[in-house]
This record gives structure tokens, sequence and C-alpha cells, in this order.
């Protein structure tokens, strides 16, 4: 996931894409919301496979730009409902709107990331048909209302700890072991791998 379509552009002139390394085009909330940086996303857009992180947020700290988070969001939602194309959605004090904008362009393949939103939007939100991705600092009840077919994994890396450890890629094992406990599931890898594929083939 990148946060801009610069960032993502950036990273493209770094490193090719791979079979197991894919970079998604962002348009974060916390970091876009200039017209310029929207032009340069609907450039890249056709090209990318995936797109995220993208969405909205309402905290304090970002709340006077909720007009134009909400014009971005609905365009790019838009344009992921009518190309199929997988997006991973941010949203922070902001899920009654997300909810809206989902409901009212249907995207088959969307992804919410680390939900913190109520157990009623969360049951709104999967269903619309949304997968979540989750991680260790998710682990709380309203993870348990969540289809096991719907769950994908997430690092969100440096912002989530692994048994109090800021994460970082050699964690992921550990991160695995931690959530397969609190879910008491004993293939999770396996789970992960049908559940992306599901997402990956939906029409």
């Amino acid at each position: 996931m990148t946060n801009s379509p610069e960032i993502y552009e950036e990273c493209q002139k770094l490193y090719f894409n791979t079979k197991y390394l894919k970079f998604a085009l962002g348009f974060n909330p916390q970091t876009n919301n200039s017209e310029e940086s929207f032009r340069l996303f609907v450039n890249k857009f056709k090209s990318a496979e995936y797109i995220g992180e993208v969405g909205l947020d309402f905290s304090k700290k970002f709340l006077n730009s909720n007009k134009k988070q909400v014009y971005f969001f609905d365009e790019i939602v838009k344009m992921c409902s009518d190309s199929n194309k997988i997006l991973s959605v941010h949203s922070r004090l902001a899920e009654e709107k997300v909810i809206e904008i989902i409901e009212k362009y249907k995207p088959r393949k969307c992804i919410i990331h680390w939900f913190s939103g109520n157990k009623e939007q969360l049951r709104k939100l999967i269903d619309l048909g949304c997968y979540f991705s989750i991680n260790t600092s998710m682990l709380n009840d309203k993870i348990f209302l969540i289809p096991k077919d719907r769950i994908l994994m997430e690092s969100d890396g440096p912002f989530t700890k692994v048994n109090g450890k800021k994460y970082q890629p050699q964690l992921l094992k550990e991160q695995y072991k931690i959530i397969s406990n609190y879910l008491r599931i004993n293939n999770l890898d396996e789970l992960m791998y049908n559940n992306f594929f599901s997402i990956l083939t939906l029409r």
C-alpha cells in the first residue's frame, strides 16, 4: 500500500512488480487533498492493479478537509466500482459516510482496513460484501462478527505492535500465530490464501 500517487510513482521507479510484490496506488486522506495530486492519481489509475490506501479521516486533525476528502473518495470508489479493482479503505471516525459511499457504488472488491467503528456499522459493511484486513491491534469482540471468509491479513507497520514490539516484516509469522490463537483458527495461513484468491477473482 502507498499513501499517495507520488509515493506510488517513486516505488515504481525503485522496484519492478513481480508475482509476489505489487504496489497499490494510494490517496490517503491524511496526506492528500490537492487537485494536482488527484490528477496524478487518475493518470496512474488505469495501470494500477490495486488501489489503496484511500478513504476518509474525520478525526480532529483532518476534519477541516472533510469536504475535499468526501469528494475525492466518492470519485475513487466510483472508479474502482466501474473497473472492478481491489481497494483498501481507511475509515477513521467517518464510518457512516464511508458506508454511504460504498452503498452508493457497491464496489465488489472492497477491503476495510483496520475497522474501528461500532458493531452496527460493521454489520452494514458486512452486508455490503466488504472484506476486512486485520492486525494484532484489532483483537476485540467485534472481530468475531466478521465472517471467516471475509478476513485478510495486514501489517500497517510501523503503527501496529506484535507482543509489544513495533511491527516489522520478521514479526509476520508471530502475528499469524497470535491472531490464529485468538480466533481459534488452526489453518489461518490457508484461510488467508483462499480469501485473497476469492477477492481477486470476484466479478
